[in-house]
């Protein structure tokens, strides 16, 4: 009984190591993934890139942008002096977010299927984009919905 009893506290004591380093493996790719993609887009700010050029080439005038992470309030930063419009951020915790960006709502997933003021969802949560983008589409939104990651590659 007690070999039984080592061997079940060995077991879980490796399958809780194995759970912790699967997470830890999923944060490195996930910030390794948000690096290469800062990182193109330092690469296209100085070459004189700007991310407006891509909204102006697909006839996009009008935007929401998905998550007030990094990620989200730098497109912000590039976009707000830009003639392309930020009608709202989406968030899931917009309850408790205030954006402070000129006075431009945070809304909930819930809140979206209500408006219809925009031609794009930019998803700047880049590692998440596809489970974001079914969530969206689950919802009944009909609007392009596209992943920072792309437009930064697509420049």
């Amino acid at each position: 009984i007690f070999n039984v009893g080592v061997i079940a506290a060995v077991g879980g004591v490796l399958w809780t190591a194995k759970k912790v380093i699967d997470k830890s493996s999923n944060l490195e790719s996930r910030f390794r993934n948000y690096y290469e993609v800062l990182n193109q887009w330092v690469k296209n700010k100085n070459q004189h890139i700007e991310i407006v050029e891509y909204f102006k080439e697909n006839d996009i005038k009008n935007i929401a942008i998905y998550g007030m992470g990094e990620l989200g309030n730098r497109l912000y930063e590039e976009l707000r002096t830009s003639d392309i419009n930020i009608a709202y951020f989406i968030d899931k915790n917009a309850a408790e977010i205030y954006s402070g960006a000129d006075d431009i709502p945070v809304v909930g997933l819930d809140e979206i299927s209500q408006r219809d003021d925009v031609d794009a969802i930019i998803v700047t949560p880049i590692y998440d984009f596809d489970k974001i983008e079914e969530e969206l589409i689950n919802q009944g939104i009909d609007l392009d919905i596209i992943s920072l990651e792309d437009i930064i590659y697509a420049l």
